[in-house]
Formats: structure tokens, C-alpha cells, sequence
């Protein structure tokens, strides 16, 4: 079945985004794992210069991540004219805190604002072809975007700042529903300003009163349940492989490498696909692993989860256990709801 341009464009800009994610993932990763024996410092990740640099080149390349996926999905939309504003448009989501949602409404901002004035001035001589190229399409084109990303930017902020209060308020209430609610918010929108506000909110329980690191219950919850929402969709691709296209199984292989590495975008392409049937699965899962963490009190030091910090953990075996069993869920649900691929005559 042909998939609707809106798709296309969006998944241009997946596929151009996704290796930022995972390679600065993995850098960060590294970093925290490089520098395990200070995990109670408040330079935790940067005490060593060798630790300090794989985080600063991973921070670096998450930096670069939404302005990425903006400018390519306003690139599908609009060729290369549309590069630069979606690539602001990107970068104002990023800091502005209106995250995936932002960039991606951005993205297609741009492009059909470029798209627009292509054809506006499509019947122009061909001596104005010139000042299209440096100053309609650029010029124009970038005000256009930035100033329609003021609006973005006002609706996705207050969201964020009304989910971080909602959360301070289940705090010390219930704290298996809490692991639940984490799990849930990093898995539902993969990366975007739900699951910004849920992973800054467990960074935040990293920290006492006084300054101090301490391990945290809820920052143990986020890196078990963020591991399994990727994961799943990559296990599911292995387990029930008549359910998803060539494209999909790809994005598989790639899926379980971020999964292990705390990167929640690898759900995307799957979720893109098949909205109905995956999400609900991923975010049931990883409520399941952030409540399973809760209850038996697991908790990290580090404000990252993956298999890199798996040695910061208080019990590595219930660390695993959780992670399995959340990811299990997730499959098995994806296996049950995603119905099979049909299969070329």
C-alpha cells in the first residue's frame, strides 16, 4: 500500500537523524561508564578528560539530532531550499523544549512555507531565478518559519511545565505508580517533550537537598523502562517477522543497539507504521519495568540508562529482570495486535 507523503516526509527525516541519536548515545554512555568510580561526584560522567570528551561529543551530537530531523523533513518537502529554515526551525524546538513534536511540526512548517513560495513566484523571468535562491527562499522563508515556531514553541511549553508538576505531585505518594507513570511518559512519545519532561524530572531525584548525588529509586525506574521501548520493537521484528515489511526488519537490527543503549528513538519508524498497535504496546511495557523497578526499590546513580551503566545499579540482577520482563511484555503485545505483512505474489 503506498504510504502518504506526510510519512515520507517524516521518515526522510528519521532516517537522516537516527545515526545522531545512536552515536551520541553511545558516547554518553561511555562516558558514564569510563568514569563508574566516581559515580558519586557531582563531575559524574566528566571527572576524567577521556570520560569529559566522549560527553561532550555525544552532548554535541544529541544537540544536533532535531535540528537534523527538521531540515531533512523540510528537505523532502521542499528540496534544498527548504534545509535552512527547517534546520532553525529545529533548532528553535531544541531550545525551546518543544522537543520531537516541535521539530517535526517545524520541519513540515518549513518545507510547505518554501513549497509556497516556489509557487508563488514560479512565473517571475528567469533573471530573478538569483534572488530566489539568496534572499526569497532563504530570507523569507527562514522569517516565515521562525516566526510561525513562536506559536509551536508557546503551546509545547506549557505542556511540559504542567506534566513536571503533575509528577512532583505522585512523589513519595505511590511510589510503584510513580515507576509506572515514568515508564509510560518516556515510551510514549520516544524522545519528544513528554518523555523530556519525565527523563529531566528522574535526572533531578539524582541530587539531595544539600547538592549531594544520591541513588535514585525514580532514576532507577527511567533507565530500566527506557531501555525496553526500542528493545521491544527489535525483539518483536526477530520473534514475528511476518509482521513487518523489509523497511521495518531493518530498523530492527538498528533497534536493538539503541534499546541496549537507552535510546528510546528506535521505536519511531514502528510507531510511524503502526500507531495503533505499537505504542500502546511500548508504553504498557515500560510502565510495567518502571513499576517492577519501584517495587523492589532498584536504583542508579547514574542519569542515563543502558547496558553501560548496568555496573551503577544496587542489584544488577533485578536490574535485568526488570528490563526482561517489561521488554516481554511489549513484544508479546506488538506479536498479538500487528497483524501480518502481506507477502508479494
Amino acid at each position: 500500500m503506498r504510504k502518504p507523503k506526510l510519512y515520507n516526509h517524516i521518515m526522510t527525516g528519521v532516517s537522516y537523524f537516527l545515526p545522531f541519536v545512536v552515536a551520541g548515545g553511545m558516547m554518553i554512555s561511555f562516558a558514564f561508564l569510563f568514569d563508574a568510580p566516581n559515580a558519586d561526584l557531582p563531575t559524574f560522567g566528566a571527572t576524567n578528560a577521556f570520560s569529559a570528551w566522549l560527553l561532550d561529543t555525544g552532548s554535541i551530537a544529541f544537540s544536533l539530532m532535531l535540528p537534523i530531523l527538521a531540515a531533512y523533513i523540510a528537505y523532502s518537502v521542499a528540496d534544498r531550499p527548504g534545509i535552512l529554515p527547517g534546520m532553525v526551525a529545529g533548532m528553535l524546538a531544541h531550545t525551546a523544549e518543544s522537543g520531537f513534536i516541535g521539530a517535526i511540526i517545524g520541519g513540515l512548517v518549513a518545507g510547505y512555507i518554501i513549497l509556497a513560495l516556489k509557487n508563488l513566484t514560479s512565473k517571475l523571468p528567469r533573471t530573478f531565478e538569483g534572488a530566489k535562491t539568496l534572499i526569497i527562499y532563504p530570507v523569507i522563508g527562514l522569517g516565515l518559519t521562525a516566526g510561525v515556531m513562536i506559536a509551536i514553541n508557546a503551546v509545547v511549553q506549557p505542556i511540559n511545565l504542567g506534566l513536571t508538576g503533575w509528577l512532583e505531585s505522585l512523589s513519595g505518594v505511590n511510589s510503584v505508580l510513580l515507576g509506572a507513570v515514568i515508564g509510560g511518559m518516556l515510551a510514549v512519545d520516544m524522545g519528544g517533550p513528554i518523555n523530556k519532561t519525565a527523563y529531566l524530572f528522574s535526572v533531578a531525584s539524582l541530587t539531595a537537598a544539600d547538592g549531594s548525588a544520591v541513588p535514585s529509586v525514580v532514576m532507577g525506574a527511567a533507565a530500566v523502562s527506557g531501555m525496553t521501548i526500542s528493545s521491544s520493537c527489535a525483539l518483536a521484528t526477530t520473534l514475528f517477522p511476518k509482521k513487518f515489511n523489509r523497511n521495518l526488519k531493518e530498523a530492527g537490527k538498528a533497534a536493538y543497539i539503541m534499546g541496549a543503549s537507552y535510546i528510546a528513538e528506535g521505536a519511531i519508524p514502528f510507531v510511524i507504521a503502526k500507531p495503533k498497535q505499537v505504542l500502546p504496546s511500548i508504553i504498557t511495557g515500560a510502565a510495567v519495568a518502571g513499576a517492577l523497578a519501584s517495587l523492589f526499590g532498584l536504583t542508579i546513580t547514574a542519569p542515563i540508562g543502558g547496558i553501560f551503566t548496568v555496573p551503577l545499579t544496587s542489584n544488577i540482577p533485578l536490574y535485568i529482570l526488570c528490563f526482561a520482563v517489561g521488554t516481554l511484555v511489549s513484544t508479546l503485545m506488538i506479536g498479538f495486535l500487528v497483524k501480518d505483512e502481506e507477502q508479494p505474489a
